[in-house]
Parts: C-alpha cells; sequence; structure tokens
C-alpha cells in the first residue's frame, strides 16, 4: 500500500514510520511531503492510496489543507493528523472531505490499521455514492430535455451526448431501423466515419440486439455474442435495444471496460430515449392523421387551407402563379349504388393513386369530398391545362377500373390559375375551376 505523508515535522514522521513498520515491514510504501505545496506535486503524479496530512504545514493551516488535497485527490482517501484530541477540529475536518483522524501522541498500531482500513470503504463508498449522484443528475437532465425533442435525430444525438457523460471513455452509436435495414444514425466523434453505414437485421450484434429485443454485453471480443459482427479494435461493448426502432452501442478497445452498473445506466437511458422515439412517432402518426384521409392516403380537406396560404404567400413573394384542377369521379353514385360501397372505395383509392402518379412530389392532391379531388399545382400556371390534358388522357385508370367494377371510370376536370400581379383573388380562380369542371361534367352528358 502506497502512503503519502504530508508532515513536516520530522519527529512526527518517524513515529509514525515506526507504528507502519510494526505492523509490517513491507506492506507499506510510505512517501513524505514537508508541504502543502510538495504534496499537490506529489499527488499529481498519482500512485497513492491513502494521504495523511498534518493540518498545520509552512504553507498552509487548517481545513484549507484538507480542501486543497482533497481538490485534486478525487478518490484517494484523506486522514487527517491533529495535535490535541478536539471534536470540533476533528468534525469540521471530516466536513472537509477527510475521511478520519488521529490523534498526534495516541497512534499504535490497532488504530492506525483500523483508521486506514475504515478510511479506504469511507471513500470507496463516498465516490460510489458521488458518482451515484451525478449519473442520477445526467440521466434526469436527459430526461427532460428528450421530452422537449420533436425529431428522432435530436433525441439519437442527444442520447449520444449523455452517454458520453455517463461513460466518457466510451465510443457511442446508435443504428435506426427503416425498412428491414439498421443504419448509423448518430454517433459520438470517435465514429463519425460510421455516419450512414448500413447493416442487415439478420446480421450481426446489433441484428441480434434488435431481433431479440435484448441486451448484451461483451467483455472482450472472445465473449462477443456473435462472431464477425465488429472490428476487431472492439473488445469489449454493451448493445440495448430502443423500443423496437433501433439499436444503442457503447464500444471500447479495451477489455473489460464497462461494468453490470454502467450497463444498467445505458439501459436506464435508452428507456427512456424508447419512450421520445415512441412519443414522436405517435405524434408524428396523429399530426398525418389530422392532415390525411385515411381511405385514400391524400391529403384532406384540413389541409387544404394550410396548403393554400403556404403556396399563396411563396407565390407573392417570388411572383409566381399557381395552378388548380377541379376534380370529380362521372357518375360515382351510380357505381356505390350498383356495386357496393367497397366498390366505391376501391375506386377511389384507384384514382387517388392515379392523380398521385400524374403530378410532380412537390403539388398537392387533396380529397375535398365524396368524390372530389383539387389538385394544387406549384409554378404551373398557365400549363395546368397541359396536367388537366395528360391526366384526361390516360388509360391506366380505365384499365384498373374494369378490372374493378367491369366498366371504366372516367373523370371531370376544371383548371385555372392564380397570378398574384392580376388583382383577382384565389376564391374566384378556385370558382372558375369548379365551373369548368361542372361544364365538363354537362358536356358528357347525351
Amino acid at each position: 500500500m502506497d502512503i503519502l505523508l504530508v508532515e513536516n515535522n520530522l519527529d512526527d514522521a518517524r513515529e509514525f514510520r515506526e507504528t507502519l513498520e510494526k505492523i509490517s515491514k513491507d506492506g507499506f510504501r510510505i512517501d513524505r511531503a514537508g508541504s502543502l505545496a510538495d504534496a499537490l506535486k506529489k499527488i499529481s503524479r498519482g500512485g497513492y492510496d491513502v494521504i495523511v496530512t498534518d493540518l498545520s504545514l509552512p504553507d498552509s493551516a487548517g481545513n484549507d489543507t484538507v480542501l486543497e488535497i482533497c481538490g485534486i485527490a478525487l478518490k484517494i482517501p484523506l486522514i487527517v493528523l491533529t495535535e490535541i484530541d478536539d471534536e470540533e477540529i476533528e468534525l469540521n475536518a471530516m466536513k472537509a472531505g477527510a475521511q478520519d483522524y488521529l490523534v498526534k501522541g495516541r497512534i499504535d498500531q490497532d488504530s492506525l490499521m483500523r483508521t486506514i482500513r475504515h478510511s479506504i470503504e469511507r471513500k470507496h463508498l463516498d465516490w460510489e455514492l458521488r458518482q451515484a449522484r451525478r449519473n442520477l443528475r445526467i440521466l434526469h437532465d436527459a430526461a427532460s430535455k428528450l421530452e422537449t425533442c420533436t425529431m428522432k435525430k435530436m433525441a439519437y444525438e442527444l442520447a449520444i451526448e449523455s452517454s458520453k457523460l455517463l461513460l466518457p471513455e466510451a465510443m457511442c452509436q446508435i443504428l435506426s431501423e427503416k425498412d428491414g435495414v439498421l443504419t448509423v444514425v448518430a454517433t459520438s466523434p470517435e465514429l463519425r466515419n460510421r455516419l450512414g453505414n448500413r447493416t442487415r437485421l439478420d446480421f450481426g450484434l446489433a441484428g441480434m440486439t434488435f431481433a431479440e429485443n435484448r441486451t448484451f454485453q461483451f467483455r472482450s471480443n472472445e465473449d462477443t455474442p456473435v462472431m464477425n459482427t465488429l472490428d476487431e479494435r472492439y473488445m469489449s461493448g454493451i448493445s440495448i435495444p430502443i423500443g423496437s426502432h433501433a439499436v444503442f452501442q457503447c464500444l471500447s478497445d479495451k477489455k473489460d471496460a464497462f461494468t453490470s452498473d454502467d450497463t444498467s445506466l445505458m439501459e436506464m437511458l435508452g428507456g427512456h430515449l424508447a419512450e421520445t422515439v415512441d412519443r414522436i412517432s405517435l405524434e408524428r402518426k396523429l399530426r398525418n392523421l389530422a392532415i390525411h384521409d385515411p381511405l385514400t392516403g391524400v391529403f384532406n380537406r384540413n389541409f387544404f387551407q394550410i396548403a393554400l396560404n403556404r403556396e399563396k404567400l411563396r407565390a407573392e413573394r417570388y411572383e409566381s402563379s399557381i395552378g388548380f384542377l377541379m376534380v370529380d369521379i362521372d357518375n360515382f353514385k351510380e357505381i356505390n349504388d350498383l356495386y357496393g360501397h367497397l366498390s366505391g372505395d376501391k375506386i377511389l383509392r384507384e384514382v387517388a393513386d392515379y392523380l398521385s402518379a400524374s403530378v410532380r412530389e412537390t403539388d398537392y392532391l387533396i380529397r375535398y369530398g365524396g368524390d372530389e379531388f383539387i389538385m394544387i399545382l406549384i409554378e404551373t400556371g398557365q400549363t395546368a391545362t397541359v396536367v388537366r390534358d395528360r391526366i384526361l388522357g390516360g388509360s391506366r385508370l380505365a384499365e384498373r377500373s374494369i378490372k374493378l367494377i367491369g366498366k371504366p371510370v372516367t373523370l371531370s376536370i376544371g383548371h385555372s390559375h392564380w397570378d398574384p400581379k392580376t388583382g383577382v383573388s384565389i376564391r374566384e380562380t378556385l370558382a372558375e375551376a369548379d365551373r369548368r369542371m361542372y361544364a365538363h361534367k354537362n358536356s358528357k352528358q347525351p
């Protein structure tokens, strides 16, 4: 056991050394510092198991000595040497960070050994308690921040930051599942080059973690649950499932880098992350339900005014125009009456798919009601007629509807365009498209 004795009185130092030698000549190595400055230099080099210090030194006195030493010897137990057995002095020293005390002139073998042993135990427990409080604070802060996340990417990056606070030496990555593939979506700085790497769900430790939805910890590369899954540099690691969404991994190039307590901490962080990802997914689903038609999957009437206001502002800012198509399914009531509402629903879905395929991703297709659709064509203007003619000239809808109900389904379409420079309102522009749609429909009547 290596002991640093901080004592400028040579007689007191000799007495302390002789008492230790009576316990064991070979079991202790004593290094002496005669001042606080000398002690701090020696402590900074490390290697001590216990520090024993007098409170009165040439360059320091009282609890200032304890505070200075404890400030850098965070994990080393400190025993104070006192001139007199004064309860207040001893209590203040303990409050300042000392684990125990010895009274000069009363040090015997039993009391010295007992004091050293108790100090080590107390410091160990104190350090564990401090670390536990720190880790709980980090987890609490992480949970609070995760509650404010609105995007999965933000939540993943925050979890990586928190994991580095909990396990500073770990190399961390999160792999998110999509379409049967795990993709690295967030990493600590050491693994930044892995971003975007893809892994099959049936391959490796990440795939096993995801498939079995349970945590794996390996302490060496020979202890890895599956072979050929990690680079040889990773000697130990933790792999945690994040619900049914992702896998969280902490890796190290050293053996036995993580304890079971580390795994428990990461599982708690992973639990908070899983709850956040579930919440974000649910919120996204609810937002989609609020603006999408559940039957056809296109935007619904609730979204119409949102899209209209958004594109009106864009057109005014960039002096562009907007094209509109009003689309109605011909004789839809007759289809429902003759073939049933289930067939009618299938026709509605076919029409929605057909119209979606006829426009760009930047345009909007909205089910306005019943069998009526509105198409908002961004920066299209006069060419809305080209889109209308392309839709009417296509044959796919007729072919699909013949297979479904035995007869072709046709559409009536009215077009218009709005230019912010003309002074005509959007309401009037939409009314124009509506009139043209009904004119088109009426032109088909015998």
